[in-house]
């Protein structure tokens, strides 16, 4: 997983709220998760059935 924090910056730094994040290889969803919290739209693409489980409940838990 990315450090949070870390992502948290660079989302602030790059984006405005209601503006979209993308995330093309999402494994555990730490990107949208960071991007949901911050008030961003988010995409995620992951083709790891598991990965997608996981990363699916951390979003819905924002």
């Amino acid at each position: 997983m990315k450090p949070e924090k870390l992502l948290e910056r660079i989302i602030l730094a790059t984006t405005d709220e209601e503006d979209v994040v993308m995330e093309p290889f999402m494994g555990s969803g730490t990107t949208c998760v960071v991007a949901k919290r911050l008030g961003r739209k988010y995409v995620g693409i992951e083709k790891e059935k598991q990965y997608y489980e996981l990363s699916k409940r951390r979003i819905n838990s924002v």
